[in-house]
């Protein structure tokens, strides 16, 4: 029975990966730059990222940005992203990826 609910559980989450395959555009205020995001980002890379940064939660969260966010099209380095994108443009960003859709300040109207 517990084979049958395994499948089961890995067919829906198939099916969700799937279903987000692809990226979407987003434009950076400050810079101009669109950063192009996938849909689907597995929690692997975010692991990685948290290696790479040794418990520096700041730095993981750079390393992820650099690891899974195309700049105009192209990758860039945490030093890339230390130093050539605006703060505000970094936020934003960190709000995009990681954000609540829900939350105040993220693209809604407080109730």
């Amino acid at each position: 029975m517990a084979d049958k609910a395994e499948r089961a559980i890995i067919k829906k989450l198939k099916a969700n990966k799937e279903a987000k395959s692809g990226s979407y555009e987003f434009p950076l205020s400050e810079s101009g730059v669109t950063a192009t995001i996938p849909k689907f980002i597995n929690h692997g890379r975010w692991m990685a990222a948290q290696r790479l940064a040794k418990g520096d939660n700041a730095k993981a969260q750079a390393a992820f940005i650099c690891e899974v966010v195309l700049f105009d099209g192209e990758q860039i380095t945490i030093t890339d992203l230390s130093e050539l994108v605006p703060a505000a443009d970094t936020i934003e960003l960190l709000g995009e990826i990681f954000g609540d859709e829900d939350a105040e300040g993220n693209g809604t109207e407080a109730a």
